[in-house]
């Protein structure tokens, strides 16, 4: 009988150590996926205004 609840104790220790490492992972693909986002808008916004520079260079030349 003491084996069988040592099985149990160890069968619920794995599941629990295994659902700890699920959840480790799945927020740290979560927070993966937010730093890629956040790189791909600073990356748009960068663009954006390198061209806005531009565009102000060739107008601020023209006029001048």
């Amino acid at each position: 009988m003491n084996n069988r609840k040592l099985v149990y104790a160890l069968i619920a220790a794995a599941l629990v150590i295994a659902l700890i490492v699920l959840l480790i992972r799945v927020v740290s693909g979560a927070v993966s996926v937010v730093n890629s986002g956040f790189n791909a808008v600073l990356g748009v916004v960068v663009v954006l205004a390198l061209v806005i520079i531009v565009i102000w260079m060739f107008a601020y030349a023209k006029r001048h």
